[in-house]
Order: C-alpha cells, then sequence, then structure tokens
C-alpha cells in the first residue's frame, strides 16, 4: 500500500474487537488514490494522493487532454 505524497498517511495497525471482546490485529488503510496532479510550476506529474488531500485542495488535479482521432 502506497503512502499519500502530500501527507505522508500511511497504513496503521490497531484491533478488531468482537462482541465477546476477543481482539485481532487489523490495518487501518488510508484512502489514496494514484493520479496525474498539476505542480505549482505547471509540470504533471503521477503521485499518490489521499482523498482527504484533494478534498482540502491541497493538490490540484491536472486537466485531460483529448485524444486525437
Amino acid at each position: 500500500m502506497a503512502d499519500s505524497e502530500i501527507c505522508g498517511k500511511r497504513p496503521v495497525v490497531g484491533r478488531r474487537v468482537t462482541l465477546s471482546g476477543e481482539r485481532n490485529r487489523r490495518i487501518f488503510k488510508p484512502n489514496v488514490h494514484k493520479m496525474r496532479v498539476m505542480l505549482p510550476d505547471g509540470t504533471v506529474k503521477r503521485m499518490y494522493v489521499c482523498t482527504k488531500c484533494l478534498k482540502a485542495g491541497k493538490v490540484m488535479k491536472a486537466p485531460r487532454i483529448p485524444k486525437e482521432g
């Protein structure tokens, strides 16, 4: 699983607790997507971004380039 390249969010380990109190280890994974991002200097780069950063406006999605033909 990838880390968010903006905020550094990564999977963390926790526990799942059943109704009987039994504890099992589990992994909480962040909602991370690989997408094309427009950098401040105008270049486009593919990077892993968590949806929280995308929603907060910390990154800008690159515009789509229509295919010819």
